[in-house]
């Protein structure tokens, strides 16, 4: 076509420059297929990254990441002790039975990651956030109303639980407030 690079972003300059042969009345003959122009285009090159944070990633990274860790954890667990072994007395004495968890992990494991995929996916909606953040707030109602009474011990985990809870309603309402990263 023989245009320059500053031309070629311009739809408009692009389709009056005359044909490769020279012939300026050939230009309105050859115009531009529609798809051309790189998908995004709106006067700036596609390949510009957004600026800012987008905060509604970080929710749902704040979702999948715990729970991932918590699958994880439960199929080492389940590799580790795949049998559970008790001893019940009954009439006729003592028995002693073994329970296979293996299958009943796995099963735990795809459910739990099953149920996080559809929050992590649910979670780029304004709604499922501010259903969240309610719930979240409710939680750390709740978890400050437990903190007065628990033991010394178990502050420590009311103390982290409360924490996390904190910081992950802080990310939802930055994911509420802030509007998502454009192109700049």
């Amino acid at each position: 076509m023989g245009a320059r690079v500053d031309q070629a972003w311009n739809p408009v300059t692009a389709a009056r420059m005359p044909a490769a042969g020279g012939d300026p009345s050939a230009a309105g003959a050859y115009p531009p297929a529609p798809a051309w122009v790189p998908a995004g285009y709106a006067g700036r090159p596609a390949a510009e990254e957004p600026s800012g944070t987008d905060w509604v990633l970080w929710v749902r990274v704040a979702i999948a990441v715990p729970s991932v860790l918590v699958g994880a954890l439960l199929m080492l667990a389940g590799i580790f002790y795949p049998h559970v072994t008790y001893q019940q007395e009954t009439s006729a004495g003592l028995v002693t039975h073994t329970i296979d968890l293996g299958p009943d992990i796995a099963v735990v494991v795809l459910v739990l990651l099953a149920l996080t995929a559809l929050i992590v996916w649910l979670a780029r909606f304004l709604a499922v956030r501010l259903i969240l953040l309610a719930l979240t707030l409710v939680g750390v109602i709740a978890t400050l109303g437990q903190l007065g009474s628990a033991v010394s011990g178990i502050r420590v985990a009311y103390l982290v639980e409360l924490g996390w809870d904190i910081l992950y309603g802080g990310l939802l309402a930055l994911s509420l407030i802030a509007p998502r990263p454009r192109s700049s």
